[in-house]
Protein backbone atom coordinates (compact mmCIF):
# COMPACT_ATOMS: atom_id res chain seq x y z
CA UNK A 1 0.00 0.00 0.00
CA UNK A 2 1.51 3.70 -0.81
CA UNK A 3 1.30 5.63 2.34
CA UNK A 4 2.04 9.47 2.12
CA UNK A 5 3.67 11.15 5.12
CA UNK A 6 4.18 14.99 5.68
CA UNK A 7 6.54 15.92 8.09
CA UNK A 8 6.56 20.05 9.50
CA UNK A 9 9.29 21.49 10.39
CA UNK A 10 10.37 25.46 11.69
CA UNK A 11 13.99 26.17 11.92
CA UNK A 12 15.51 23.32 12.66
CA UNK A 13 18.08 21.00 10.49
CA UNK A 14 16.22 18.39 8.96
CA UNK A 15 18.68 15.42 9.99
CA UNK A 16 18.70 16.59 13.73
CA UNK A 17 14.77 16.42 13.89
CA UNK A 18 13.62 14.00 16.71
CA UNK A 19 11.14 12.79 14.66
CA UNK A 20 13.17 11.81 11.23
CA UNK A 21 16.24 10.70 14.02
CA UNK A 22 13.83 8.20 15.94
CA UNK A 23 12.72 7.03 12.44
CA UNK A 24 16.24 6.27 11.02
CA UNK A 25 16.55 4.43 14.78
CA UNK A 26 13.31 2.44 14.73
CA UNK A 27 13.55 0.64 10.86
CA UNK A 28 14.55 -2.56 11.16
CA UNK A 29 14.94 -4.87 8.53
CA UNK A 30 11.62 -6.06 8.80
CA UNK A 31 10.51 -2.43 8.72
CA UNK A 32 12.53 -1.72 5.51
CA UNK A 33 9.33 -2.71 3.47
CA UNK A 34 6.96 -0.48 5.00
CA UNK A 35 9.04 2.41 4.60
CA UNK A 36 9.92 1.71 1.16
CA UNK A 37 6.20 2.46 0.54
CA UNK A 38 5.74 5.43 2.04
CA UNK A 39 5.96 8.71 -0.13
CA UNK A 40 7.79 11.49 2.50
CA UNK A 41 7.03 15.09 1.80
CA UNK A 42 9.52 17.16 4.19
CA UNK A 43 7.18 20.74 4.17
CA UNK A 44 9.84 23.26 6.00
CA UNK A 45 8.15 26.38 7.43
CA UNK A 46 11.77 27.66 7.92
CA UNK A 47 12.77 31.57 6.61
CA UNK A 48 15.55 29.75 5.02
CA UNK A 49 15.66 26.70 3.24
CA UNK A 50 17.86 23.76 4.89
CA UNK A 51 19.44 20.74 3.27
CA UNK A 52 18.78 17.49 2.48
CA UNK A 53 22.32 16.12 2.00
CA UNK A 54 21.90 13.76 5.14
CA UNK A 55 18.62 11.79 4.31
CA UNK A 56 20.62 9.57 1.86
CA UNK A 57 18.65 6.81 3.97
CA UNK A 58 14.98 8.09 3.80
CA UNK A 59 14.28 5.99 0.11
CA UNK A 60 11.71 8.36 -1.02
CA UNK A 61 10.97 11.87 -0.29
CA UNK A 62 10.48 15.10 -2.02
CA UNK A 63 11.64 18.73 -0.13
CA UNK A 64 9.27 21.96 -0.05
CA UNK A 65 10.55 25.21 1.98
CA UNK A 66 7.43 27.73 2.69
CA UNK A 67 9.10 30.68 3.73
CA UNK A 68 5.45 31.93 5.40
CA UNK A 69 5.12 29.75 7.62
CA UNK A 70 1.45 29.83 7.64
CA UNK A 71 1.17 27.09 9.99
CA UNK A 72 0.45 23.49 10.05
CA UNK A 73 -3.07 23.42 8.10
CA UNK A 74 -1.20 24.95 4.81
CA UNK A 75 1.08 22.29 5.28
CA UNK A 76 -1.37 19.42 5.30
CA UNK A 77 -3.15 20.26 2.37
CA UNK A 78 0.05 20.25 0.25
CA UNK A 79 1.31 16.28 1.63
CA UNK A 80 -3.21 15.91 0.88
CA UNK A 81 -2.06 16.94 -2.84
CA UNK A 82 0.86 14.88 -3.32
CA UNK A 83 -1.34 11.88 -1.24
CA UNK A 84 -4.04 12.40 -3.87
CA UNK A 85 -1.67 12.47 -6.99
CA UNK A 86 -0.23 9.35 -5.57
CA UNK A 87 -3.48 7.94 -5.28
CA UNK A 88 -2.56 6.56 -1.55
CA UNK A 89 -4.89 5.72 1.07
CA UNK A 90 -3.61 7.31 4.20
CA UNK A 91 -1.86 10.62 4.73
CA UNK A 92 0.50 10.13 7.84
CA UNK A 93 0.57 13.53 9.28
CA UNK A 94 4.18 13.97 11.29
CA UNK A 95 5.58 17.32 12.95
CA UNK A 96 9.78 17.70 13.63
CA UNK A 97 9.40 16.70 17.54
CA UNK A 98 7.40 13.37 17.87
CA UNK A 99 9.58 10.23 18.99
CA UNK A 100 8.63 7.16 16.92
CA UNK A 101 9.25 3.65 17.57
CA UNK A 102 9.53 0.42 16.33
CA UNK A 103 6.92 -0.96 17.78
CA UNK A 104 4.40 1.48 16.51
CA UNK A 105 5.60 1.70 13.19
CA UNK A 106 5.01 -2.48 13.23
CA UNK A 107 1.54 -2.26 14.46
CA UNK A 108 1.08 0.35 11.19
CA UNK A 109 2.62 -2.52 9.05
CA UNK A 110 0.01 -4.70 10.55
CA UNK A 111 -2.91 -2.69 10.37
CA UNK A 112 -2.59 -0.88 6.67
CA UNK A 113 -3.58 -3.39 4.99
CA UNK A 114 -7.05 -4.59 6.42
CA UNK A 115 -8.14 -1.80 8.61
CA UNK A 116 -11.53 0.51 7.26
CA UNK A 117 -10.78 3.37 9.88
CA UNK A 118 -11.00 6.94 9.22
CA UNK A 119 -8.11 7.29 10.86
CA UNK A 120 -5.54 5.79 12.65
CA UNK A 121 -3.74 7.33 16.17
CA UNK A 122 -0.71 6.02 18.30
CA UNK A 123 -1.25 6.84 22.25
CA UNK A 124 0.63 10.13 22.94
CA UNK A 125 2.12 11.11 26.29
CA UNK A 126 3.27 14.56 27.19
CA UNK A 127 5.44 15.08 30.32
CA UNK A 128 4.30 11.99 31.73
CA UNK A 129 0.67 12.59 31.11
CA UNK A 130 -1.36 10.28 28.54
CA UNK A 131 -2.92 13.40 26.34
CA UNK A 132 -4.24 11.61 24.03
CA UNK A 133 -6.84 10.22 22.53
CA UNK A 134 -9.66 11.19 24.60
CA UNK A 135 -13.32 11.06 24.45
CA UNK A 136 -14.24 14.19 22.39
CA UNK A 137 -17.52 14.39 24.39
CA UNK A 138 -15.68 16.08 27.58
CA UNK A 139 -14.55 19.48 26.76
CA UNK A 140 -11.50 20.39 29.01
CA UNK A 141 -11.48 16.93 30.61
CA UNK A 142 -8.87 14.71 29.43
CA UNK A 143 -10.71 11.17 29.41
CA UNK A 144 -8.36 8.10 27.86
CA UNK A 145 -9.58 5.70 25.40
CA UNK A 146 -8.47 2.42 25.10
CA UNK A 147 -6.84 0.75 22.29
CA UNK A 148 -9.22 -0.82 19.28
CA UNK A 149 -11.65 0.76 17.15
CA UNK A 150 -13.23 3.65 18.59
CA UNK A 151 -15.86 5.85 18.20
CA UNK A 152 -16.00 10.03 19.63
CA UNK A 153 -11.96 10.44 19.42
CA UNK A 154 -10.36 13.37 19.71
CA UNK A 155 -6.63 12.88 19.19
CA UNK A 156 -3.72 15.04 18.10
CA UNK A 157 -2.34 15.51 14.82
CA UNK A 158 0.79 14.28 15.61
CA UNK A 159 1.63 10.44 14.02
CA UNK A 160 -2.06 10.18 13.07
CA UNK A 161 -3.04 8.82 9.44
CA UNK A 162 -6.24 10.23 7.98
CA UNK A 163 -7.54 9.01 4.96
CA UNK A 164 -7.42 10.60 2.07
CA UNK A 165 -10.96 9.83 0.43
CA UNK A 166 -12.17 11.36 3.90
CA UNK A 167 -9.96 14.37 4.02
CA UNK A 168 -11.11 14.96 0.10
CA UNK A 169 -14.95 14.80 1.46
CA UNK A 170 -13.96 17.62 3.96
CA UNK A 171 -12.13 19.76 1.09
CA UNK A 172 -8.71 19.65 2.69
CA UNK A 173 -8.09 21.13 5.91
CA UNK A 174 -9.47 24.06 7.47
CA UNK A 175 -7.57 27.23 6.84
CA UNK A 176 -9.49 28.88 9.96
CA UNK A 177 -7.30 26.53 12.35
CA UNK A 178 -4.01 26.96 10.45
CA UNK A 179 -2.46 26.14 14.07
CA UNK A 180 -4.39 25.92 17.05
CA UNK A 181 -7.14 23.50 17.56
CA UNK A 182 -7.00 21.66 13.91
CA UNK A 183 -7.23 18.63 15.64
CA UNK A 184 -10.37 19.17 17.62
CA UNK A 185 -11.46 20.57 14.31
CA UNK A 186 -10.96 17.51 12.57
CA UNK A 187 -12.03 15.27 14.99
CA UNK A 188 -14.61 16.44 15.42
CA UNK A 189 -15.88 17.04 11.86
CA UNK A 190 -14.99 13.02 11.67
CA UNK A 191 -17.52 12.23 15.02
CA UNK A 192 -20.07 14.60 13.27
CA UNK A 193 -19.60 11.29 10.69
CA UNK A 194 -19.64 8.81 12.51
CA UNK A 195 -15.93 7.84 11.92
CA UNK A 196 -14.22 5.48 13.51
CA UNK A 197 -10.37 5.25 15.13
CA UNK A 198 -7.71 2.58 15.03
CA UNK A 199 -5.97 3.44 18.67
CA UNK A 200 -2.99 1.43 18.15
CA UNK A 201 -1.29 -0.09 21.69
CA UNK A 202 1.74 2.28 21.13
CA UNK A 203 2.64 5.25 23.36
CA UNK A 204 4.70 8.11 21.64
CA UNK A 205 6.00 10.60 23.76
CA UNK A 206 5.48 14.19 22.53
CA UNK A 207 6.58 17.71 23.06
CA UNK A 208 3.46 19.92 23.67
CA UNK A 209 4.41 23.54 24.18
CA UNK A 210 1.14 24.08 25.50
CA UNK A 211 1.98 21.92 28.23
CA UNK A 212 3.64 25.02 29.79
CA UNK A 213 2.17 28.17 29.11
CA UNK A 214 5.00 29.79 31.09
CA UNK A 215 6.80 29.38 28.05
CA UNK A 216 4.57 30.76 25.59
CA UNK A 217 5.13 33.92 24.02
CA UNK A 218 1.79 36.37 24.27
CA UNK A 219 0.79 36.28 20.59
CA UNK A 220 1.20 32.73 20.60
CA UNK A 221 -0.97 32.77 23.64
CA UNK A 222 -3.46 34.74 22.16
CA UNK A 223 -4.04 32.70 18.82
CA UNK A 224 -4.47 29.62 21.07
CA UNK A 225 -7.39 31.45 23.16
CA UNK A 226 -8.50 32.81 19.78
CA UNK A 227 -8.84 29.20 18.14
CA UNK A 228 -10.61 28.00 21.34
CA UNK A 229 -13.01 30.67 21.49
CA UNK A 230 -13.67 29.89 17.44
CA UNK A 231 -13.73 25.98 17.75
CA UNK A 232 -16.06 25.72 21.16
CA UNK A 233 -18.63 28.53 19.79
CA UNK A 234 -18.81 27.76 16.13
CA UNK A 235 -18.14 23.54 16.00
CA UNK A 236 -18.43 21.93 18.84
CA UNK A 237 -21.08 24.56 20.76
CA UNK A 238 -20.66 24.36 24.38
CA UNK A 239 -23.02 26.67 27.23
CA UNK A 240 -21.75 30.23 27.55
CA UNK A 241 -21.38 29.66 31.43
CA UNK A 242 -19.43 26.47 30.76
CA UNK A 243 -16.82 27.95 28.31
CA UNK A 244 -16.39 30.84 30.42
CA UNK A 245 -16.18 28.98 34.07
CA UNK A 246 -13.45 26.88 32.04
CA UNK A 247 -11.86 30.47 31.37
CA UNK A 248 -11.86 31.14 34.72
CA UNK A 249 -10.35 28.30 36.32
CA UNK A 250 -7.40 28.86 33.76
CA UNK A 251 -7.58 32.66 34.92
CA UNK A 252 -7.01 31.77 38.25
CA UNK A 253 -3.74 29.30 37.59
CA UNK A 254 -2.40 32.21 35.64
CA UNK A 255 -2.33 34.64 38.25
CA UNK A 256 -2.27 32.89 41.42
CA UNK A 257 -0.10 29.89 40.36
CA UNK A 258 2.24 31.20 37.29
CA UNK A 259 1.83 34.51 38.64
CA UNK A 260 1.47 35.96 34.92
CA UNK A 261 -0.46 38.90 35.03
CA UNK A 262 -0.28 39.45 30.95
CA UNK A 263 -2.29 36.33 30.14
CA UNK A 264 -4.27 36.48 33.24
CA UNK A 265 -5.69 40.59 32.16
CA UNK A 266 -5.76 38.62 28.67
CA UNK A 267 -7.91 35.80 29.57
CA UNK A 268 -10.05 38.15 31.92
CA UNK A 269 -11.92 40.05 28.90
CA UNK A 270 -13.00 37.16 27.13
CA UNK A 271 -14.36 35.85 30.51
CA UNK A 272 -16.48 39.27 30.51
CA UNK A 273 -17.85 38.36 26.91
CA UNK A 274 -14.82 39.76 24.49
CA UNK A 275 -15.37 38.19 21.39
CA UNK A 276 -12.07 37.37 19.58
CA UNK A 277 -11.46 40.20 16.47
Amino acid sequence: MQLTAVVVFYQTELAAAPTLQSLQQAITPALQPFLAHIHFVLYDNSPHAHTTAALTWLPDFEYQHDPRNLGIATAYNAGLQVAKQKQSQYLWLLDQDTQLTAAFLTELQQQLPTTTAQAIVPQIEASGVRMSPRDIRSPFKVVPLASGLQRHVLAINSAALLQVAFLHQLGGFSAAFQLDFLDNWLFYQLDQQQGTVQVLPSVLHHQLSVMNTQQIKMPRYRSIITAEWRYYHQYQKISEWHYRGHLLLRFASQLLLKRDFTKASYLLKFIFGRRPE
